[in-house]
């Protein structure tokens, strides 16, 4: 079985602590390779950047886990993304935070660091994620982009023995309500073909913003993680607040999300 690898932006705050933890908490069950990735902002900080980042790695429990250190100078919006597809990464665990720390990660910052790659993220919070994800929201809308996140989705929740639960929205209009139950449908029945026989489709109940919804159904539901796919039809893709809301949710539910349009199959 070939080792998959799991790559975390690391900038030594506690935030990006949790994602490695979680990273760490993931590899175990996947059996994948952690490499943290420190971006500096020229060459001239990188031996100190790399004493720290060796230390950091020395101090952390992997509990038999592989942990690599990689400094990078440059830009976290063009590094993150060509390292994960240099080193082949199944998905980049990033961590968001507030007002410091790696270049201000956070909301439309990360939206901004999500499309420079067709590698799936998980974005994490500073609670640490359940031991065991066990349940996986996975939400369909009218458009068929919304479908480019099931494999990847598929493929992790194989791997760390989860279920995965389809949602979608409500429309009054008769014809897109049509498009969208069908588009659920369409997700179950690649579910069921990567293996994942027993997942179910719900009908959310139409009250509040979409992605209120998402999160309510997600906490009633006790999920450990929503999955969704990126897509935008704005010029400006940091002003989709679709997405900054789910990632930056204030329940901390990770979420796993991937650029649509020439997305990659992550790999565990």
């Amino acid at each position: 079985m070939k080792t998959s690898t799991l790559l975390v932006p690391f900038d030594f705050t506690s935030v990006t602590e949790s994602a490695t933890k979680d990273a760490i908490a993931i590899a175990k069950k996947t059996r994948a390779e952690v490499h943290l990735l420190h971006v500096v902002k020229n060459t001239k900080a990188m031996q100190e950047a790399n004493k720290k980042l060796e230390n950091y790695i020395g101090s952390l429990s992997t509990e038999g886990v592989k942990v690599v250190g990689r400094i990078e100078a440059g830009s976290i919006y063009e590094d993150i993304g060509r390292v994960a597809e240099e080193i082949k990464a199944s998905v980049i665990i990033m961590g968001t935070h507030g007002a410091k720390g790696m270049q201000k990660v956070f909301g439309s910052f990360a939206i901004k660091v999500i499309t420079s790659t067709s590698v799936p993220f998980m974005i994490v919070q500073e609670k640490l994620i359940n031991e065991d994800i066990k349940k996986i929201i996975l939400p369909v809308t009218a458009s068929k982009e919304s479908l480019q996140i099931l494999t990847s989705t598929a493929n992790l929740a194989k791997a760390l023995n989860a279920s995965v639960v389809v949602v979608y929205e409500t429309k009054s209009e008769v014809a897109i309500q049509r498009k969208i139950k069908n588009y659920a449908q369409i997700a179950l029945t690649q579910l069921s073909e990567h293996g994942l026989k027993d997942s179910k489709a719900y009908k959310l109940n139409g009250k509040g913003s979409y992605q209120d919804q998402i999160l309510d159904f997600s906490l009633r539901h006790e999920a450990d993680l929503i999955s969704v796919a990126y897509y935008t039809e704005k010029v400006f893709a940091q002003f989709d607040t679709f997405a900054q809301e789910l990632i930056t949710n204030k329940h901390q539910i990770p979420t796993l999300i991937v650029k649509t349009v020439d997305s990659t199959i992550g790999y565990f």
